[in-house]
């Protein structure tokens, strides 16, 4: 049977329409699938550029345990190598017994404000019979700063604290007592003793 001449173009025109009918419906069930794979995720709708908290900071100095500037050094930390007049300004005298000088004392004439050094963690809070109250806290590079003497506390164990944080407040102690008001400061590197002069001002990276 001979095909009438119109018969070809419709037929054409009918197989495009469906092509296009069969993308159409498939684009659409992609599109619900990939909707109902996002249908779970939690979008941002406010900018978070704000909040962002350096990885790295600068680094830190380590800082004067105290802000009043009329705070002075009244007994240095002693060191055999100092020459005779430091070493006398380093030396503690208690109960008819000269000792050298583990730390160094600030004293002013009235009560001060004692902070830390550093950023860290308070490790400990005690009473010790010589020195009175004391707070130690553990810095980075295990570094230990000790704050001694202290007339009131104002931190707890256990606490995260920044640099500049108020540890306390100063006052007396008794093997100390010829210096009235007064912060006696002890730093420990890796358990070692160290001046603390010798680390105050410096980067702590660098020590």
């Amino acid at each position: 049977m001979k095909l009438k001449p119109f018969v070809f173009p419709v037929l054409y025109i009918s197989l495009i329409f469906m092509l296009i009918l069969g993308l159409f419906f498939t684009s659409q069930a992609m599109k619900s699938d990939v909707e109902d794979s996002l249908s779970d995720v939690t979008y941002v709708s406010s900018v978070i550029l704000g909040d962002i908290v350096p990885v790295v900071n600068t680094e830190a100095t380590v800082s004067n345990p105290y802000v009043l500037e009329s705070v002075k050094i009244k007994r240095y930390f002693y060191n055999a190598e100092d020459d005779i007049d430091k070493q006398k300004e380093s030396i503690v005298y208690y109960d008819n017994t000269y000792m050298p000088n583990t730390g160094v004392d600030y004293v002013n004439e009235e009560k001060f404000e004692v902070v830390s050094i550093l950023d860290g963690t308070i490790i400990d809070i005690k009473e010790d019979e010589l020195l009175g109250k004391i707070v130690e806290v553990r810095h980075e590079n295990e570094f230990v700063s000790s704050y001694a003497g202290l007339s009131e506390i104002s931190v707890q164990k256990g606490e995260a604290i920044t640099q500049g944080t108020k540890i306390g407040t100063s006052g007396t102690n008794k093997i100390n007592e010829s210096l009235g008001n007064h912060l006696h400061l002890e730093i420990y590197k890796n358990g070692v003793n160290v001046d603390p002069l010798k680390v105050i001002g410096q980067k702590l990276g660098d020590l």
